[in-house]
C-alpha cells in the first residue's frame, strides 16, 4: 500500500504558531491607535502590569490544584529574575525607546534578525542543531518578508547618522527578544508551567517598570480613565491577548518543538501586521505583500508540519542517488 509522504503530523502545533503570531501582530496597530493618547512608557508597561494582575489568580488556582505553593525560593526566582528583567522589562523599554529614535521601516527590517539570533542562542544554550529543511525555510521566509516589506525597504535609512543610535537600540531589543524566547524554552525544559513562566517573569518586569512610571513618565490614572472606553478596551487587549494568552500558547508550543522551529513563525508578523493595518487603520496592500505572505506561509508549513516528512524525503532521495 502506498503511503502519503506529506501527511500532516503537527497540524495543531502549526495552527497555534499562526494564531500566536496573529495575536502578537495586533500589538502594532493597537499601539498606533492609542499612541497619541498615552505616553510611550505607559503604553509599554501599563498593559504588562494589568496582565500580571489578571493572571495571578489563574496561577494561584493552578497551584492549589497541584497542591504546591508559590515558587519564591532563590533556586526558582533566580531564573525569573533573568526572564523578567531581560525578556520583559528591558525588552519593552528598548523596543519603545528604539521605535521612537528610528524609522518604522528600519525597525521592521531589523526584526528580521530575531529568528537568526534565536538560532544562535539556541545552538549555544540548548544545543539545538539546524537541518536542511530549517535552512531552506529561513531563506524562503526572509525572501517572503523582504517582498512584504518592499515599501519599507525603499524608505529605510540605516546609514543616516540621526537614526544610528535608534537602530542600535532597536537591535539590542531584538537581542533581548531572542534571548528571552530561548531562555523560556530552557525554563520549559526545567518543567515550569506556562502560567509560572508568564506570571513570575511578569511580576519581576512589572516591579522593575514602576520607577519608570513614577519618575520618567509619571502615570496619571484619571487621565487614563478620561481617554475613553476604547482606549481601555485596547489596553485590555494588549494585557490579555498579547501579553497573556499569546505568551501562554507560545510556552505550550515550546514543549512540543524546538525554539528554532517555533520562532520561524515570527516571519508571519509583517504579513499579519499589514493585513491588520488594512482592517483597522485603512492602509493599502500590494501584490508583493500578498506574494510575500504566501511564501512566508509556505516556509512556516515546512518547518512546523512537514519537517519530519521532508527530511525523510531528502534522505530517500540522497540514498537513491548514491552510486553503488
Amino acid at each position: 500500500m502506498r503511503t502519503n509522504l506529506f501527511k500532516p503530523s503537527k497540524t495543531a502545533d502549526w495552527s497555534l504558531v499562526i494564531l500566536i503570531n496573529f495575536m502578537w501582530a495586533t500589538q502594532v496597530p493597537v499601539i498606533r491607535i492609542i499612541g497619541d493618547r498615552m505616553g510611550t512608557v505607559a503604553v509599554a508597561f501599563i498593559p504588562l502590569i494589568l496582565s500580571t494582575i489578571i493572571f495571578i489568580p489563574f496561577l494561584l488556582a493552578e497551584n492549589k490544584k497541584r497542591g504546591i505553593g508559590l515558587r519564591w525560593k532563590w533556586k526558582d526566582i533566580k531564573y525569573f529574575l533573568v526572564s523578567g528583567l531581560v525578556g520583559i522589562f528591558l525588552l519593552q523599554y528598548l523596543y519603545t525607546l528604539g521605535s521612537q529614535m528610528t524609522l518604522a521601516a528600519n525597525a521592521g527590517i531589523i526584526t528580521l534578525t530575531i529568528p537568526v539570533l534565536v538560532t544562535l542562542f539556541a545552538s549555544i544554550m540548548l544545543k539545538e542543531k539546524l537541518n536542511a529543511v530549517r535552512v531552506i525555510s529561513f531563506i524562503l521566509a526572509i525572501g517572503g518578508v523582504l517582498l512584504t516589506s518592499l515599501p519599507d525597504l525603499s524608505s529605510a535609512q540605516f546609514g543616516t547618522g540621526e537614526y544610528l543610535t535608534g537602530n542600535l537600540i532597536f537591535l539590542a531589543a531584538c537581542f533581548c527578544c531572542a534571548f528571552y524566547n530561548t531562555f523560556v524554552k530552557y525554563l520549559v525544559d526545567k518543567h515550569y508551567t506556562e502560567l509560572e513562566i508568564l506570571v513570575y517573569s511578569s511580576i519581576i518586569g512589572s516591579i522593575a517598570s514602576i520607577p519608570m512610571l513614577i519618575w520618567v513618565e509619571p502615570f496619571d490614572s484619571m487621565d487614563f480613565i478620561n481617554n475613553g472606553g476604547m482606549v481601555i478596551v485596547w489596553i485590555l487587549e494588549l494585557s490579555i491577548i498579547v501579553y497573556g494568552v499569546a505568551s501562554l500558547l507560545f510556552f505550550y508550543v515550546l514543549k512540543r518543538m524546538d525554539v528554532t522551529q517555533a520562532i520561524l513563525g515570527n516571519y508571519l508578523l509583517p504579513f499579519f501586521i499589514a493585513v491588520l493595518g488594512i482592517v483597522l487603520l485603512g492602509e493599502s496592500i500590494t501584490l508583493s505583500m500578498i506574494i510575500g505572505g504566501i511564501i512566508i506561509f509556505a516556509s512556516t508549513l515546512m518547518v512546523t508540519i512537514y519537517e519530519k516528512n521532508l527530511l525523510q524525503y531528502f534522505e530517500k532521495r540522497t540514498t537513491k542517488n548514491k552510486p553503488l
